[in-house]
C-alpha cells in the first residue's frame, strides 16, 4: 500500500502543474495553483512521515521479536566483524549487552572458533552456495573462554543492482549437551562391546508379560540369539532354558518380585547349536506403579561350573606340598577338640617353624625354597603315625595334630617323641641340585583336652610355645606353659608402646657407644647400640623390640630415628678435639634398606648436620644383601655416591658371603663374633679367621673383629693382620657422655684423620 500511494502523488502533481501553466496568464489562477500545490506537497510529506514511523515501529517490533528468540541471530561484515547480535547471541557469548559484545569481538576466526580454520571452511561454503546450513563447530564462549559446541546457519546478502556481497546474517544454536550426549552414547556403545557379559533391561507387566527395553551386544555372544530378535520376542530366551530349570527360574523371579528384592539365579542354558552352558543372572527391580523394570547383568559361568569339582578338591590341600591346608586343618582340629571332650582323652598339636627359611629363600631364590618345602613335607609325613595330620598353614609354617593320646602323660610322651623325630629329620642335609643345605626347626607343643573349644586359641598356644623354642636358640622344642601367655601379652604391649614412642619422635630411644680400636689400642671408631628407656620396664634391649618393628611395619621409622641420633652424635664429636675424626657405623634392617627413600633420607640428614658421608659406615647383614639383587646393588650405589662406607656384617656365618664380596661394593667385612669367641679352643675357627683375613687383604678390604674379650684372642688377630678390634676387652657400650669421657681418658691425643680401610660399625639391633 505504501508503494502505490507514493506513486499516485507525483501523477497528481504533474496534472496540477499543467493546469497552473495553462492559467499562467491569470494572477488569480497562479495564486490558486500555488495554494493547491502547497496543500498537495504537505499531504505528500505527511504521508511519507506516517509511512516512516510505521516502518520504524515495524522494525522495532521485528527487533524485539528477534531478541526473544532462543537462538542467537547476528549480522556480520564480510571480513568477520559483527554488526548486530540479538540477546540470545549476547548471552551465549557470556556478555550482558549487545554493545559490550560488539566492542569486544574483533576477529571471529581467531577469537571465536577453537579451530581457526573453521572460519575459512565457513566462508568457502558461503561464497560458493550463498548459504550455510547446520555448520557444527566447537567455539569459545567469548567472554569466559569456556569451550562449547554450536550449530550455525547463514545466508549471504548481496546488492540488488551490482550483486556485490554486502554482509551475511544467520543464526547460532548451542548444542553442547547434544554433543556430550552423543559422545557418551558412543562411549557407552564401545564399552558395551567390551563387557564380557550382557546388560539387560526389561519391563514386566502385571500379567507377567515382558517388554525388552535394552540388550547389550554381549547378549548375542552369550546366548547366540540376535539382539533384534530377542527385543521383539523375549520368550526365545526361555525356549533355550531346559525344562528342569524353567520352574525354578520363574519361581525365583516371582519370589524376588513379591519380596521387592534383588534377583539372582544360576541356571543351565542350551544354545540353538546345542552348546550347553551355565548362566548367572542378577538384577535389581525398579517399581513403577503396577509394573516393575528389571536392570540386570547376565554372565557365562560355564568355566567356573566346570572347574567347581577341581576347586573343591584343591580348596582343602596345599598345591605345593599336597598336605592339608589351613582350612582342612582347622576342620580336623575342631573335630579333635570335640572328640577329646566327648571321650575324656587328650590330643596334642605341634607347631613347626623352619629356622632361617627366609634367608634360604632370599639368597637362593623361590624355586629352591619351594623344593626345600616339598622335601620338608615328605620328611614330616615320615615322622608321624598314619592317623596323624600334617598340614601346611603358612609359608614355612607346618602343624602336626596327634589324636588318641590317652591321658596327659601319654599324650605328652607321644608329642615329645614326635617333635624329637621332626627335629632330627630336619637337621639332615638337604640336597637340591648343586646346593647342599642344612637347617633346623623350632617346634612348639601344646596338649589339649577339649575344654578349650576354640581351635584358633589352641593354635595360638602352640605358636607361643614355638616362639619359646626359637628364643632358646632354635633347633629345639618347647611345651606350652600358661605363663607364656604373659610373655605374649608383653610382646604386644611392647609393640603398642614402641609405636607410641616412635610417634613422639623417639625421645625414649637412645644410642650407647662401644669403642673400636686399632692395633695400637687407639680408639678410631664406635659401635652404637640402641637402647629403649621404657617408662615402666626400664632399659629394654633391641632383641626384645627390633623384631617387632620389622614384623609390624615400624622398621623404616625406627631406622631413621637411629640414623638421626647417630649422625647428630658425629656432628657433635666433630666439634670436640678429643673426638674429632671418629667414625660411626650403623646396622640397617632389610625393610629400611629396601625403602627407595632410604639413601635420600640419609643424604638429607648428613647435609642437615654438616657431616661428611665418609664418617658413616652402614652395616649390611648377609640377609639384607641377599634380597633382590638389583635393588640391593642400586641402593649401595646410592649410598656410595654419598661417600658412605659399606660393611658386610657377620661374615663367615652364611652360605654365600664370598659371592657378595665379589659382586657388591663393600669396603670392609666384620668377622662373626662366634668365630672369635672360639679361636682359643677350635683349630677350625682359627683356620677360618686366618682365611678370612687373608682374603680381605687380597680384595683390598678392611677387617673388623667383634667380641674380642681376651689378650690371646687379640694377639692372634694382630698376628694375622686384623685391622680393628671391638669387644669387652676394650669397653662395654656406654651412653654418649660416658663414651666421651672414656675417649679422653684412654686416647688423650686428638683423633687423627682415618685412613681408608679403617672403620667401625653401629647397630640398631
Amino acid at each position: 500500500m505504501a508503494s502505490s500511494d507514493a506513486c499516485a502523488v507525483p501523477v497528481a502533481m504533474n496534472t496540477m502543474i499543467g493546469a497552473v501553466t495553462g492559467l499562467a496568464a491569470s494572477f488569480h489562477w497562479l495564486v490558486t495553483a500555488n495554494f493547491i500545490l502547497s496543500v498537495l506537497l504537505a499531504l505528500w510529506m505527511l504521508r511519507y512521515r506516517r509511512l516512516y514511523y510505521t516502518a520504524r515501529v515495524e522494525s522495532e517490533q521485528i527487533r524485539e521479536t528477534i531478541d526473544t528468540l532462543s537462538e542467537g541471530v547476528y549480522r556480520s561484515t564480510m571480513d568477520g566483524r559483527q554488526m548486530q547480535a540479538n540477546q540470545a547471541l549476547v548471552k551465549l557469548n557470556g556478555y550482558d549487552s549487545e554493545e559490550e559484545l560488539l566492542s569486544s569481538v574483533n576477529d571471529i576466526a581467531t577469537e571465536w572458533y577453537v579451530d581457526p580454520t573453521r572460519r575459512d571452511d565457513f566462508r568457502t561454503i558461503l561464497d560458493r552456495d550463498g548459504v550455510v546450513e547446520d555448520f557444527v563447530s566447537e567455539i569459545y564462549r567469548h567472554k569466559t573462554r569456556e569451550r562449547i559446541w554450536i550449530t550455525e546457519s547463514a545466508r549471504l546478502v548481496r546488492d540488488k543492482r551490482t550483486n556485490k556481497p554486502l554482509f551475511y546474517e544467520g543464526s547460532v544454536r548451542e548444542i553442547t549437551e547434544t554433543v556430550e550426549r552423543l559422545r557418551l552414547e558412543e562411549q557407552f556403545r564401545k564399552l558395551m562391546h567390551e563387557v564380557p557379559g550382557a546388560l539387560f533391561q526389561y519391563s514386566m507387566k502385571p500379567d507377567r508379560s515382558i517388554e525388552m527395553t535394552y540388550l547389550s551386544p554381549g547378549y548375542e555372544r552369550i546366548t547366540g540369539i540376535p539382539v533384534a530378535e530377542a527385543m521383539k520376542n523375549p520368550e526365545v530366551f526361555m525356549d533355550c532354558v531346559p525344562d528342569a530349570d524353567r520352574d525354578s527360574y520363574r519361581h525365583s523371579l516371582s519370589d524376588a518380585w513379591g519380596r521387592q528384592t534383588s534377583w539372582e539365579i544360576e541356571h543351565r542354558f542350551v544354545t540353538r547349536n546345542g552348546d550347553r552352558k551355565w548362566l548367572r543372572v542378577s538384577a535389581t527391580p525398579e517399581f513403577r506403579g503396577s509394573e516393575v523394570v528389571w536392570h540386570g547383568y547376565m554372565s557365562d559361568i560355564s568355566q567356573r561350573k566346570k572347574s567347581d569339582l577341581e576347586v573343591e578338591k584343591l580348596a582343602y590341600f596345599d598345591t605345593l606340598t599336597e598336605l592339608p591346608n589351613r582350612r582342612l586343618f582347622f576342620e580336623r582340629l575342631t573335630s579333635a577338640i570335640e572328640a577329646c571332650r566327648e571321650n575324656g582323652q587328650r590330643a596334642a598339636l605341634l607347631f613347626v617353624d623352619l629356622d632361617n627359611f627366609k634367608t634360604l629363600n632370599d639368597t637362593q631364590g623361590h624355586d629352591v625354597g619351594d623344593q626345600y618345602l616339598v622335601e620338608v613335607a615328605k620328611r614330616l609325613r615320615g615322622c608321624v603315625d598314619e592317623d596323624d595330620t600334617v598340614a601346611r598353614i603358612g609359608g614355612d609354617e607346618f602343624v602336626v595334630l596327634t589324636e588318641r593320646g590317652g591321658n596327659d602323660a601319654t599324650a605328652a610322651r607321644k608329642a615329645i617323641s614326635t617333635a624329637n623325630r621332626i627335629n632330627s629329620a630336619l637337621r639332615q642335609r638337604f640336597e637340591m641340585g648343586n646346593l647342599c643345605y642344612r637347617s633346623s626347626a623350632s617346634v612348639g607343643v601344646v596338649i589339649f583336652d577339649g575344654q578349650e573349644n576354640k581351635a584358633d586359641e589352641i593354635l595360638k598356644r602352640a605358636d607361643i610355645a614355638m616362639y619359646e623354642a626359637k628364643a632358646s636358640g632354635r633347633d629345639s622344642l618347647a611345651i606350652f606353659d600358661p605363663a607364656s601367655l604373659n610373655k605374649a601379652n608383653e610382646r604386644y604391649r611392647l609393640l603398642a608402646d614402641l609405636r607410641a614412642a616412635i610417634s613422639r619422635g623417639g625421645d625414649e630411644l637412645e644410642l650407647h657407644y662401644q669403642p673400636i680400636v686399632d692395633a695400637s689400642g687407639q680408639i678410631i671408631s664406635a659401635e652404637a647400640l640402641l637402647r629403649w628407656k621404657h617408662p615402666e620396664f626400664g632399659i629394654v634391649l633391641p632383641d626384645r623390640f627390633v623384631q617387632l618393628a620389622d614384623q609390624f611395619g615400624l622398621a623404616c621409622d625406627l631406622a631413621m630415628i637411629v640414623f638421626e641420633k647417630g649422625i647428630s652424635s658425629l656432628a657433635s664429636w666433630a666439634g670436640d678435639s678429643q673426638l674429632a675424626g671418629l667414625r660411626l657405623s650403623i646396622n640397617t634392617s632389610s625393610h629400611a634398606f629396601a625403602n627407595e627413600r632410604f639413601a635420600s633420607g640419609l643424604g638429607q640428614l648428613l647435609k642437615a648436620h654438616g657431616v661428611a658421608g665418609s664418617m658413616l659406615t652402614i652395616e649390611i647383614t648377609e640377609h639384607v644383601a641377599g634380597q633382590n639383587r638389583q635393588v640391593v646393588a642400586q641402593r649401595m650405589r646410592e649410598l656410595k655416591a654419598l661417600g658412605i662406607r659399606l660393611s658386610l656384617d657377620d661374615f663367615g656365618a652364611g652360605n654365600s658371603s664370598l659371592n657378595y664380596l665379589k659382586r657388591l661394593p663393600f669396603d670392609e667385612v666384620k668377622i662373626d663374633g662366634s668365630f672369635v669367641a672360639d679361636i682359643e679352643a677350635k683349630d677350625s675357627d682359627r683356620a677360618l679367621i686366618q682365611t678370612i683375613l687373608g682374603m680381605t687383604k687380597t680384595l683390598g678390604l678392611s677387617a673388623v673383629a667383634e667380641q674380642v674379650e681376651t689378650a690371646s684372642q687379640e694377639q692372634f688377630l694382630k698376628d694375622n693382620g686384623c685391622d680393628t678390634y671391638q669387644g669387652w676387652r676394650y669397653a662395654k657400650a656406654m651412653p654418649d657422655t660416658d663414651f666421651r669421657a672414656h675417649v679422653r681418658k684412654t686416647s688423650p691425643r686428638p683423633a687423627t684423620a682415618l685412613t681408608a680401610g679403617t672403620g667401625g660399625e653401629a647397630r640398631s639391633a
